[in-house]
């Protein structure tokens, strides 16, 4: 099935690329709602509780405890209920903790909901990357993943700007249930637009269903002989533990970051409310644009993964470097420093995740997904915020935590270059590509 297979995935692409693919884009933006607006809201969570740095970070840090444990156990929640039903399941679950959000009464509350809503949050990434690695073949998988992940970038511009707007006539606990209804709202179109798998989709000739059926069967195929053990075996392979720290250090600044930027934002009297929330949300508009150009230059490239990972890493590291150094009357050098940042963040984020989904077979790559994306997130959302928290309450102002993400960016891309290095992992991973070719 050489060029005619290729054909015939082009000619029906279209179909699971505007069915498939806007659904997890939307409900994965909802969910990512989340995660920004608390941001938004902490200078006036702060005041109300009269909280001091370090209570702050905790409030970001919360939400990772309980993402953390769902997010390990996604890969078994996905392959035991499905990725259709269990994030469906999920929507219901973190809607209503954010609605409820806004009725916390002290600190304490918040942190339980916060907690709680991160529960009901982490087994989405997992399950997404199972839900695409059905539907979407190896040659097309970056893009797929990348464009995926576009919707966290396009849920935390919109967090921004709608979350200010809210907050010029409501407080922050109208803006915490207003933006909690949503998810709601979706789970009936998200149950209406999944198919419950590849047989069930009548938008799909059976033509078209047996060429991807073909595709991932044979792409699986490579896998069955030489992985017979279980896939409890993941947590034994040194290359995965990497790309958890390496993930890690990506997900400490953009949590560091996306607690923190409002307030930055804030402290400077020449911007206006209005425009906290615009220039909050402007750089995960870049974030789009970075994640569409990187994961379509790695699948043009052989499927090239880690170089394509480690680079924007370094990058983001040092211009945060460069960010702590400019003196804050240059307000407009800051912003598109931050802008620029903003622009490589997210690129590794789709293609590990991608890269799992391609080196292991699909019983081991949804729980490695869970473990790497889990186990990041995790160490993101629970150091990033508190290492700004604790560098800002030592200093004047933003510069040495700037430094200290910088320099864990530049460690990051160290890790994931040495993901693939010698050792048993490494030559695993070499082989199973080689294989493939």
């Amino acid at each position: 099935m050489g060029t005619n297979t290729t054909t015939t995935v082009k000619s029906m692409a279209r179909k699971r690329w505007f069915i498939i693919l806007p659904a997890v884009f939307v409900m994965y933006m909802i969910s990512f709602f989340d995660r920004v607006n608390v941001g938004m809201a902490l200078p006036y969570i702060a005041k109300e509780f009269a909280l001091n740095p370090v209570q702050s970070g905790w409030i970001g840090a919360a939400f990772a405890w309980g993402y953390i444990v769902t997010q390990l156990l996604a890969g078994y929640l996905a392959l035991r209920l499905g990725p259709r039903r269990l994030i469906g399941i999920c929507l219901v679950l973190f809607g209503g903790l954010s609605m409820l959000t806004g009725f916390a009464r002290n600190f304490q509350e918040l942190l339980a909901v916060r907690f709680a809503l991160g529960l009901s949050e982490g087994p989405i990434y997992a399950a997404s990357a199972m839900l695409l690695a059905q539907w979407f073949i190896k040659s097309e998988r970056g893009r797929a993943f990348g464009i995926s992940n576009l919707s966290v970038a396009a849920g935390g511009f919109l967090a921004g700007p709608i979350s200010a707007l809210v907050l010029a006539h409501h407080d922050w606990r109208v803006m915490m249930i207003v933006e909690g209804l949503p998810a709601w709202i979706f789970c009936l179109v998200w149950f209406y637009a999944i198919p419950r798998g590849l047989g069930a989709a009548r938008w799909l000739s059976n033509a078209d269903r047996q060429t991807i059926e073909y595709h991932i069967a044979d792409e699986q195929a490579v896998h069955k002989d030489r992985n017979v053990d279980s896939w409890l075996t993941i947590f034994k392979e040194p290359f995965v533990w990497m790309l958890v720290l390496g993930f890690a250090c990506s997900q400490i600044i953009l949590y560091g970051l996306t607690l923190w930027l409002p307030t930055i934002f804030k402290a400077n009297d020449r911007i206006s409310s209005m425009m906290v929330g615009v220039l909050s949300g402007a750089p995960f508009i870049l974030s789009m644009l970075g994640i569409y150009y990187i994961t379509d230059r790695s699948d043009k490239h052989n499927q090239e993964r880690r170089w394509h990972a480690a680079v924007p890493m370094a990058v983001s590291g040092i211009l945060l470097i460069c960010l702590a150094l400019t003196p804050t009357r240059l307000l407009y050098t800051q912003i598109a420093l931050i802008l620029a940042v903003g622009f490589v963040l997210k690129m590794p984020t789709p293609l590990i995740s991608s890269y799992l989904t391609e080196v292991l077979p699909l019983r081991k790559a949804v729980p490695a997904v869970g473990l790497v994306i889990g186990g990041g997130s995790f160490l993101g959302q629970l150091l990033g915020p508190l290492l700004v928290g604790y560098t800002k309450s030592i200093s004047t102002n933003f510069g040495p935590s700037f430094i200290a993400l910088g320099v864990i960016g530049v460690c990051g891309a160290l890790i994931l270059l040495a993901a693939r290095g010698g050792g048993k992992s490494g030559l695993t991973f070499r082989s199973a590509e080689l294989t493939r070719q």
